[in-house]
């Protein structure tokens, strides 16, 4: 931001030769030397030819020189006999963009605004004393704008300032904000008891293992059934059995192979 305020106002001071400069008002017979360039043309109206298409005024007899053409789409606002009674034998200002046409410059005049007398007093407004009071006028303008953006610098320098605390201050909380929730996390659960012996273990129980390996490969039962004599059965909650006899050894299985 402060470099584009930085940027505005170099672009007024360069342009404070064009604010300066008074209009461009050049003689008729110079108009060929101003083609293509907005410009006022100053001269007297010797004649006026108006026929359904358009109306010349011409600054010399011949009309092979500069003309001020008033097209008929333009007749309402300046009428042809308007034109001649008006303008002819007058001395005249012409203002618009100077173009060729038929290898004589030409201006177009489309308004009553663009074509007026050029009486005593205009002329004055025109001289040369004018110019270095629009001078000082403009420089004055341009100085006081000057002073605004400078203001408008300082403002948005401060509002830069602030901004770059606030942002510190947030980041700030942010920091606290993570460090309280990374305190408040659950720990991680703890290790719950192995998990049962899988049915492979199962299949590797055989006849005459003893209570303990079995306990060891299978797991502990469901429940256990004592049958008499010293015999005990385990039963299993998938429907699977394991008999042992009175010395305690594997006697008989029930549901899973004894390979």
């Amino acid at each position: 931001m402060r470099t584009f305020v930085i940027k505005t106002a170099l672009a007024l001071v360069v342009a404070l030769p064009a604010l300066g400069a008074a209009e461009t008002t050049i003689g008729w017979d110079e108009a060929d030397k101003h083609v293509g360039e907005e410009a006022t043309v100053e001269g007297r109206v010797v004649d006026v030819h108006c026929s359904p298409i358009s109306c010349l005024l011409a600054f010399e007899p011949s009309y092979n020189r500069f003309t001020a053409v008033v097209q008929a789409r333009s007749f309402d606002a300046l009428p042809p006999a308007v034109l001649e009674r008006r303008y002819k034998g007058k001395h005249v200002l012409v203002h618009g963009t100077i173009r060729q046409n038929d290898g004589k410059p030409e201006i177009e005049v489309a308004s009553p605004e663009a074509l007026t007398l050029a009486g005593t007093t205009r002329r004055a407004e025109r001289g040369p004393e004018s110019t270095p009071r629009a001078q000082a006028e403009a420089a004055q303008r341009l100085a006081d704008v000057l002073a605004r953006i400078e203001d408008l610098t300082e403002r948005l320098a401060g509002v830069e300032e602030r901004l770059d605390t606030l942002l510190a201050q947030m980041e700030q909380r942010d920091a606290a904000l993570a460090a309280a929730e990374s305190s408040l996390a659950p720990p991680p659960p703890a290790a719950g008891p192995a998990p049962p012996p899988a049915y492979q273990s199962l299949r590797s129980v055989k006849r005459g293992m003893s209570i303990a390996d079995v306990q060891r490969l299978a797991g502990p039962p469901q429940y256990a059934q004592s049958n008499g004599g010293g015999w005990t059965t385990w039963y299993y909650d998938d429907g699977r059995t394991v008999s042992f006899d009175a010395r305690g050894r594997v006697e008989a299985l029930s549901g899973f192979s004894t390979r």
